[in-house]
């Protein structure tokens, strides 16, 4: 790799005078420090480095800000960060990925109300009042911080020492992108002398300000952030100011030296501007004699944490069914693994970790309350060690789970009720649960923990859906399903009766579970609504169930048809046949009604059916038009039907005769007696008689009105010879009409 020695602070020309050159240094990582106290967490460490990191740069339109996460490789130098998207892009078009927020890492700015929130791209270049960064020599300050979240360690307030570690990656970006480099995974120790220092491993590229197209991938490197002193350790954190002002540093040959005259001449530590001197951007983390030393020292570093609370035990599921082996999940939190050290082998001297086991144990099992053993009887076990103790104890397989410096760990534990109870015959042995306490003889009465665990059986469901309904010729089905309140299949057998609706049993049997389902039949049977009651007896993991299902058996269908066998007529009485049309036989009455054109009943006749036919009388009728509309009542096993039939009723025919009871001559008049006649019918109306003589000519026309039949018509006198006699009668509601011929010779006297 070739290494860059020159930095890009001088593009601009003023630049070159104020901030110098710089080479690659070797940055060397700082002792990892140990720590006694309590175990700490959810710690939060927020720092804004330095002025210098928040003004503009000295190339126009640059300046220096934070990025969360690590920005993508431009792949060459020379290339910034784009305003108008934010930074999603360098100048270049490969992505960048500026971002306000990236894992446990924000950029957070300082609002104008007080109190800091996520910046936006535009909020890392101006300050809480709006004022840009911009020019350089300003001083004005966009007072963003870096704020790294979710950090785990461990603390002693009373002997003033702490270890905190971070996870998460930043960026630290010069001149809008030209030089930066990557910070991740920083680490806090406080020696109990209030000395101590924020390691961090970086990373990033390199460039030469008088080649700016060369890019160079460096290695990742271990360096210290921050130096500490006179830090003071509280409780929930601590806040100090990281050394700077007189701290010396130590340039490599060819970069620019440093400037330790002044007010604010120093240096951040060797290793980290080591390590930035390789970026280019060396002379802004020293005094180097510019007009920017003042804005270089390091800005406060504030930390704060949460205590771990007691060890504590979380257990996925605590009732469960009395049958069957299950496996549950046992999360611990708060172990420390300082607070029990074991006292006999494997882990004699050691920290012991936890037993975490499901057991059936006496009231009193406490170890520290130096319960024996006998009051613990273990179905199953794990051990929650230390990383590098499980494979002491046997590994995995062993029962070896990780206990974390945090003091958590994840165990899977099999609960069997059955087996504990084979094995757990004392009658001491009364609870069962999920127990923790210290292993290798540890004694930390902490963390002597109990989850109880009750064994109950699931409420159990029980469908039934009808599959295939009953009809009166053919049987049907149902699907029945039993399961508990996991969706677990029943086992043994479910009772199954049906009834009709009038609660009369129909049928009953037992019928065998596969999987949790069975099928029934459903008898055929006599049209109506039916249950299906199904109840299941439970077993050692399901209770009782039970259901129902409602089904009904249709009636048949049934087409009524009339067919008139003898018309009636005005003067007699007809017939008809009325029919039931069904793949059953229907019984009970049929209903026939017969209506005038204009729809008002002339009669009602009721039937009783015989073979599924009735035959009725027909009254009757005046001739006209008439519906004949017949009607079934279904007798529970064929449905009802009405059917309509039309029926023309003629005239009856009429017949007319004529007789002389007195014969006319020219000198008396003559008497002409008609009479029409039909069979049952007295004729009404009027009848005409026309008188003609042998030349055809009409003599007289007579008319008479009909009395029961007959009219005697008086003829006036008629010259001697021959006549024609035509008789007619019109008819009447009920005749049609008829004619007559009739002969008469009239003497002279």
């Amino acid at each position: 790799m070739k290494t860059v020695r020159r930095g890009i602070a001088g593009i601009a020309a003023a630049a070159l005078t104020a901030a110098g050159l710089s080479v690659l240094g070797v940055a060397t990582a700082p002792a990892a420090h140990a720590a006694t106290g309590v175990l700490v967490e959810n710690a939060t460490l927020r720092w804004g480095v330095s002025n210098e990191s928040n003004n503009a740069g000295f190339a126009p339109g640059t300046w220096n800000l934070f990025s969360a996460g690590k920005l993508g490789d431009p792949t060459v130098g020379g290339v910034t960060l784009k305003t108008a998207d934010q930074g999603a892009t360098w100048s270049n078009n490969k992505p960048a990925g500026w971002t306000n927020h990236a894992g446990n890492v924000t950029v957070e700015d300082l609002q104008a109300g007080g109190g800091y929130a996520p910046t936006t791209f535009d909020g890392t270049r101006q300050n809480s009042a709006g004022a840009s960064t911009s020019p350089a020599s300003s001083n004005v300050f966009a007072e963003t911080q870096l704020v790294f979240r979710n950090g785990t360690g461990r603390v002693d307030a009373a002997a003033n020492t702490a270890s905190v570690q971070w996870d998460g990656d930043a960026t630290v970006i010069y001149y809008s992108g030209m030089t930066f480099f990557y910070v991740s995974d920083p680490e806090l120790t406080v020696n109990a002398d209030g000395s101590g220092e924020v390691t961090a491993t970086l990373d990033g590229y390199g460039t030469d300000m008088e080649d700016q197209t060369k890019w160079v991938d460096l290695p990742a490197t271990e360096v210290t952030l921050a130096t500490l002193t006179g830090v003071d350790v509280e409780d929930l954190g601590l806040t100090t100011t990281p050394a700077y002002r007189g701290v010396e540093y130590t340039a490599p040959a060819g970069a620019t030296a440093q400037v330790r005259t002044g007010a604010d001449w120093g240096s951040f530590p060797q290793s980290f501007v080591d390590f930035v001197q390789t970026t280019g951007g060396g002379p802004y983390w020293y005094s180097s004699g510019g007009a920017a030393d003042a804005k270089k020292p390091t800005l406060p570093l504030d930390i704060s944490w949460t205590k771990v609370g007691p060890p504590a035990v979380q257990v996925s599921k605590t009732t469960l069914l009395p049958s069957g082996a299950y496996e549950v999940t046992v999360t611990g939190t708060g172990f420390d693994p300082n607070l029990a050290t074991g006292t006999r082998p494997p882990l004699a001297g050691k920290p012991s970790g936890t037993y975490v086991v499901f057991g059936k144990f006496a009231t009193n099992w406490r170890p520290s309350q130096t319960a024996p053993s006998s009051a613990r009887k273990v179905g199953n076990q794990k051990w929650a060690v230390l990383a590098g103790d499980m494979a002491t104890i046997g590994g995995p397989a062993a029962g070896a789970v990780e206990l974390t410096p945090q003091g958590t760990f994840t165990a899977k534990l099999t609960v069997d009720k059955a087996a504990m109870d084979t094995a757990a015959t004392d009658p001491s042995l009364v609870n069962y649960g999920v127990y923790t306490y210290p292993g290798s003889g540890g004694n930390a009465p902490t963390y002597e923990t109990y989850t109880p665990i009750t064994f109950a059986a699931a409420p159990g469901t029980a469908t039934a859906t009808v599959t295939t309904a009953p009809t009166r010729t053919t049987d049907g089905s149902a699907d029945i399903t039993v399961a508990d309140a996991e969706g677990g299949a029943g086992t043994g057998s479910v009772d199954v009766k049906v009834e009709d609706g009038s609660g009369t049993e129909v049928t009953s049997e037992t019928a065998d579970l596969t999987a949790g389902k069975a099928t029934v039949t459903l008898p055929k049977g006599a049209p109506g609504d039916y249950t299906l009651e199904v109840l299941y007896t439970g077993n050692a993991n399901i209770t009782e169930a039970s259901t129902d299902a409602t089904y009904a058996i249709g009636r048949a269908t049934g087409a009524v048809s009339t067919t008139v066998t003898k018309k009636p007529t005005p003067a007699a009485t007809g017939t008809a046949t009325i029919k039931i049309t069904s793949d059953a036989t229907a019984t009970g009455d049929v209903q026939l009604q017969v209506k005038r054109a204009n729809g008002t009943v002339v009669t009602t006749t009721s039937a009783q059916l015989q073979d599924g036919a009735a035959a009725v009388t027909l009254p009757k009728l005046a001739p006209g038009r008439y519906s004949l509309v017949a009607n079934y009542t279904s007798d529970g096993t064929v449905e009802s039907a009405t059917s309509t039939t039309t029926l023309d009723v003629a005239k009856v025919a009429s017949r007319v005769s004529a007789a002389w009871t007195k014969k006319p001559t020219a000198r008396k008049a003559g008497k002409l007696k008609v009479s029409v006649t039909a069979p049952g019918i007295t004729a009404t109306g009027k009848v005409t008689v026309v008188i003609k003589n042998a030349k055809g000519k009409k003599v007289r026309t007579l008319t008479g009105t009909l009395s029961k039949g007959v009219v005697t018509l008086k003829t006036p006198k008629l010259k001697a010879g021959k006549y024609q006699l035509a008789v007619t009668y019109a008819g009447d509601s009920q005749l049609t009409g008829a004619s007559s011929k009739a002969k008469v010779t009239a003497k002279r006297r």
